[in-house]
């Protein structure tokens, strides 16, 4: 009878002890933090002096600064092709022949089509891509096309081949009427080249126009409008093919050595700004700030808070927000 209750004392004991143990390491911690009364160290940061940088993202296709439409100026057959794809030309280098009149009985002296400049020849693009691949034209056009022609007006003539230069590359953007407020002729421009590879690090660029009014975007298809904002970047012999998808990322407002906060621990109300500034133990307190250049990632603390200071990610316990 005694072992029998001895055991059962050693027994409630345990339990006992088990259950003090959970309350006191787990059930009342947890309670307390529900409460407020404890703040978690991850929940703890300090308030430092770094830099803080607004910059201005978009992404683009990229083309040739120059790149000139070739064609003959009286209309007919072309009866010869002096170049090929991908090869250099020079200005005035003669690149095709045409014999003026609609067929081969109209009898007119053949004249030559020349190059308005110097820079690498391209096929001209086929603007109708639903046809079938077999029926688009993949190269220069072929001997006995017709082309029209024209001695003042070349946008309404037969694009023969185009000419350009691969040495400038630019990256035109449309941009909304907030963007373009930021944005400058000469700033500088980060260009990434998806199709060079992750390795390949950001190319220098140069925001080289700044459209003053709305115009429809390049985007056939789409009534949108926008600011155009064109990006410069040097070649550098680099293999960048035209019509490559390309992301911009252009600094536009900087500030070092200034006094800042992760975005997270600033809570606005009611127009202000504020902190919860950490006191030790589980005490904080509620503080106005000023504030100055922000991005997503931390924002500058003109007034309110010191070096060193510790500020909650978190709203404490009892405040409503």
């Amino acid at each position: 009878m005694k072992k029998k209750f001895f055991k059962w004392t050693v027994l409630t004991l345990l339990i006992a002890g088990v259950l003090a143990g959970g309350w006191f390491y787990g059930v009342k911690p947890l309670i307390a933090k529900i409460k407020g009364d404890v703040i978690d160290p991850n929940d703890v940061v300090e308030v430092t002096k770094d830099t803080v940088e607004i910059t201005f993202k978009s992404s683009g296709t990229v083309t040739a600064k120059q790149d000139i439409k070739v064609t003959s100026k009286p209309s007919g057959i072309l009866k010869a092709v002096y170049v090929k794809e991908g090869e250099y030309v020079k200005k005035g280098q003669k690149v095709g022949l045409v014999k003026p009149g609609r067929n081969e009985f109209e009898d007119y002296k053949p004249m030559p089509i020349y190059t308005e400049a110097s820079g690498t020849v391209v096929k001209c693009l086929d603007s109708d891509n639903d046809r079938d691949l077999s029926e688009r034209d993949l190269s220069l056009p072929r001997l006995g096309t017709f082309l029209n022609g024209s001695y003042d007006a070349a946008d309404k003539a037969t694009c023969f081949l185009r000419v350009v230069n691969m040495d400038i590359l630019q990256i035109p953007i449309y941009v909304s009427e907030q963007q373009v407020m930021k944005l400058k002729k000469g700033m500088f421009a980060e260009v990434q080249i998806a199709s060079l590879g992750n390795d390949v690090p950001a190319l220098k660029g140069t925001v080289s126009h700044v459209s003053t009014q709305t115009e429809k975007s390049g985007n056939r298809w789409s009534d949108s409008k926008g600011f155009l904002v064109i990006v410069e970047l040097p070649r550098e012999n680099q293999n960048i093919l035209l019509g490559v998808n390309a992301s911009i990322t252009v600094p536009v407002q900087k500030k070092e050595n200034v006094l800042v906060i992760p975005a997270n621990a600033l809570f606005e109300k009611e127009g202000k700004s504020y902190a919860f500034k950490y006191l030790g133990g589980n005490k904080t307190e509620k503080t106005e700030i000023e504030t100055g250049l922000s991005n997503d990632k931390l924002v500058e603390v003109t007034k309110g808070l010191a070096e060193h200071d510790k500020v909650l990610t978190v709203l404490p316990y009892g405040e409503s927000w």
